[in-house]
């Protein structure tokens, strides 16, 4: 087979803003996704963990809930559907991956963002069933070195795309709501907008970095 030339990130990036006008059912769980991780912080809250206890439930919670919702959008994506223990791995992948990106960013706190790509591919790698659940992140660290300027290219543009929105969504609710309340209200408006772009695009390029998916006709830009 001869040899097949990586798709442009502006294409990956057409593509997954396409598919995310045309999920309607992505942006409805990526909204019981924030629920579910904000019910836990509430709890936390009423169990009288403390302000270093909350912040730890949230940074466990919403990694926890996104790479959750990443396996979701993943395996709903796939051409055939994936068999039931290859999803029960892909959702366990989830949990510990999430586990790890939040004991990152507690140790490193804004720093962590630079080494968050090398973890975007390990619940893919599982849905797809390129990976077991142990062996995901090696091979998506080793996935993500290897492909460096095009993974974090893409995560910037993530960042890019995201984080204004979560500190808008924070803004309009903190004028009506005290500081810890609508942080909570702030993050459940800006994931139903935020996490399913987030996920269709490292979806896109996990598929173009293994020659799985073929971007279509209507979302190149060249």
């Amino acid at each position: 087979m001869p040899e097949r030339a990586p798709a442009p990130i502006s294409d990956l990036f057409a593509s997954a803003v396409h598919r995310y006008g045309t999920t309607w059912a992505d942006l409805a769980l990526g909204a019981v996704a924030a629920m579910v991780a904000s019910t836990a912080v509430v709890a936390a809250a009423a169990w009288r963990w403390g302000g270093n206890g909350l912040i730890l439930a949230a940074l466990l919670a919403y990694p926890i809930s996104y790479f959750g919702f990443q396996a979701w959008v993943m395996l709903r994506g796939l051409p055939q559907q994936a068999p039931g223990a290859r999803t029960r791995a892909s959702y366990l992948t989830a949990l510990y991956v999430g586990l790890i990106a939040g004991g990152l960013v507690y140790i490193l706190g804004p720093f962590a963002a630079a080494l968050a790509p090398l973890l975007l591919f390990a619940v893919p790698a599982v849905a797809a069933g390129d990976s077991s659940a142990a062996g995901s992140v090696p091979r998506g660290v080793r996935m993500a070195l290897a492909n460096f300027a095009r993974t974090w290219a893409v995560w910037a543009i993530v960042l890019v795309f995201c984080v204004p929105i979560g500190i808008s969504m924070f803004l309009i609710v903190s004028a009506f709501l005290a500081a810890g309340p609508s942080t909570l209200v702030g993050i459940a408006l800006a994931v139903p907008i935020a996490w399913p772009f987030s996920a269709l695009f490292v979806r896109a390029l996990y598929g173009d970095l293994t020659g799985r998916i073929v971007v279509a006709p209507q979302d190149r830009t060249r």
